[in-house]
């Protein structure tokens, strides 16, 4: 009977470092993968804020660009409508993506509602309260990261 226990120890503990180990390894190759697309070269982009009257004010994009009222943003919109904290511009998955941060008075893309995170294409227009930004990829200058 002891050796019995024995065994069935020995068994319980190989299963137990085996599972350990198959956690283990699913973590380093979601840290493998995470780096690899970290490593993906962030395409340059910015956001010009138009307005009737020139210059127009251009604001290059970091691989997370928040957006809103308070000082605390990257792109600090001075819009009485804008939330303090209204919407992000984020590089993931290879593309630009915009998203809003739950903001009282929405994010618009291209005159439409945003209610989950939309790719962005070069020419795409982002309107927080009155104020509207242009998206265009620009492969002449560097990003911000």
């Amino acid at each position: 009977m002891a050796e019995f226990l024995l065994i069935l120890r020995f068994a319980l503990t190989g299963l137990l470092y085996g599972f350990l180990a198959l956690i283990f390894y699913g973590i380093w190759q979601d840290l493998r993968h995470h780096a690899r697309s970290e490593a993906e070269p962030i395409e340059p982009a910015t956001l010009t804020a138009e307005s009737d009257a020139p210059p127009e004010q251009q604001f290059t994009l970091r691989a997370v660009t928040a957006m809103g009222r308070n000082n605390d943003n990257h792109l600090v919109i001075d819009d009485p409508f804008a939330s303090a904290n209204h919407a992000m511009v984020v590089w993931r998955e290879g593309r630009w993506w915009v998203e809003d941060l739950d903001s009282h008075n929405g994010t618009y893309l291209n005159g439409e509602r945003i209610v989950k995170p939309q790719p962005l294409t070069s020419g795409d227009r982002i309107s927080i309260g009155e104020t509207t930004l242009r998206f265009a990829t620009d492969r002449a200058s560097t990003p911000l990261v």
